[in-house]
C-alpha cells in the first residue's frame, strides 16, 4: 500500500514539525533535505523506486551512515542526519507504523570539541567603525551588526524582527525565537538611542511595500532580507577586521555570550538572553578568557597579590 512507503511519510512528518512541534521553516527544510537524501540512498541501494517502511531498518540506517562517512561528510553533518532519522523514527512509532524505533542504540559520531569562534573587544570596536553611517544603508548595516553583538539574537530572529517588537517605553526588544517562544532583551542605552535614530531615518523611506512596512529591516525599501543576505552583509565587514573563520553572524552571538561571561554575568542569565532551552547548550561558553580568570583569582584569593 502506498501509505506504507517511506516517501509517503516524509511530507507528513514535515507537516507534523510545523503544526505540532512548531519548528522553524529552516529546521523543517533541513529535516526534509536529510530525509530526501536518505530516501535516495535507499532507492539506489535496494534498486527500488518506491521503498516501503520494511526497508526503514537499523541495518539500512547504519548503511546510510557508513555511506556518509565514505562520502567524507563531517561527523557533525553525519550526526545531524542521524538526529533527523531519530526524529522521523519516533514519529512513525507514535503513528503506529513502526513497532520498534530502528535508531535505538545507534551511536552518534564522536565530535571534536570545537569552541565557538568569537570576536575580541578590540575587533568589535574596529568592526563598528566600518559602516558609513552617514548613509541610510551604512546606518542599517551598523544597526544590524550592533544588534547581533548587543543582544545575541539569531539571524532568523533578526530577519523576522518587527518595529512593534521594539518597546521604546521600556527600552526592550521582544524576540520571537525557536518554537515560537518569546523572550525580552534589554537594549542598553547606546543601542536604544541608535535604534531610535535608525527608525527615524527609516521613516523617511515611505515607499516601502505596505505588507512589509512593519519589518525592522527591508532590502531596497521593498521586502525583508533573507537569512543569507543578512549573513553576506555581516561577513563582508568581519572579513575586514578578523579571521575569515569569524566571518558569520553567529560569531557575534558567540561574542555576545563570551563577553557577558568574561565580565561576570551568571550562566543562567546568559541562557535566558540567548533563548536556550537547556543550560547544557549555554555551558559551551564557559571557555572564559585567561584575563577573566586572572581577575577572579586576584579578587578572590587572599594571597593573589603577594609574592
Amino acid at each position: 500500500m502506498t501509505n506504507y512507503n517511506i516517501e509517503y511519510w516524509i511530507p507528513r512528518f514535515v507537516k507534523y514539525l510545523e503544526v505540532e512541534k512548531r519548528s522553524s521553516v529552516h529546521t523543517r527544510n533541513a529535516y526534509e533535505k536529510d530525509l530526501d537524501q536518505f530516501l535516495d540512498y535507499v532507492k539506489t541501494r535496494y534498486q527500488n523506486d518506491n521503498p516501503g517502511l520494511d526497508l526503514f531498518t537499523r541495518f539500512t540506517i547504519r548503511g546510510f551512515l557508513s555511506y556518509l562517512v565514505e562520502e567524507q561528510y563531517t561527523p557533525r553533518s553525519t550526526g545531524r542526519k542521524l538526529a533527523t532519522l531519530r526524529a522521523f523514527s519516533r514519529y512513525l512509532v507514535r503513528e503506529g507504523f513502526l513497532r520498534v524505533n530502528p535508531t535505538l542504540n545507534i551511536a552518534s559520531p564522536k565530535l571534536d570539541k570545537k569552541l565557538p569562534q568569537f570576536v575580541t573587544k578590540s575587533e568589535i570596536k574596529a568592526l563598528l567603525e566600518l559602516p558609513q553611517v552617514n548613509t541610510f544603508e551604512g546606518l542599517r548595516d551598523y544597526i544590524i551588526i550592533e544588534l547581533f553583538y548587543s543582544t545575541g539574537i539569531r539571524v532568523t530572529e533578526l530577519v523576522n524582527l518587527r518595529i512593534k517588537d521594539f518597546n521604546i517605553h521600556t527600552g526592550t526588544l521582544s524576540i520571537l525565537g525557536k518554537r515560537n517562544k518569546r523572550r525580552i532583551i534589554p537594549t542598553g542605552d547606546s543601542l536604544f538611542k541608535d535604534l531610535q535614530n535608525y527608525l527615524k531615518e527609516r521613516a523617511v523611506h515611505d515607499h516601502i511595500e505596505p505588507e512589509y512596512n512593519d519589518y525592522f529591516f527591508v532590502k531596497n525599501y521593498k521586502e525583508p532580507f533573507t537569512r543569507q543576505q543578512v549573513a553576506q552583509i555581516v561577513n563582508k565587514y568581519i572579513k575586514k577586521i578578523a579571521d575569515v573563520e569569524k566571518a558569520h553572524p553567529h560569531a557575534l552571538r558567540h561574542t555576545f555570550a563570551t563577553h557577558l561571561l568574561d565580565e561576570g554575568a551568571d550562566l543562567m542569565s546568559v541562557k535566558e538572553l540567548l533563548g536556550h532551552s537547556n543550560l547544557s547548550t549555554t555551558q559551551i561558553y564557559t571557555h572564559v578568557s585567561a584575563e577573566h580568570l586572572k581577575r577572579i583569582y586576584k579578587r578572590a584569593h587572599p594571597r593573589a597579590d603577594k609574592d
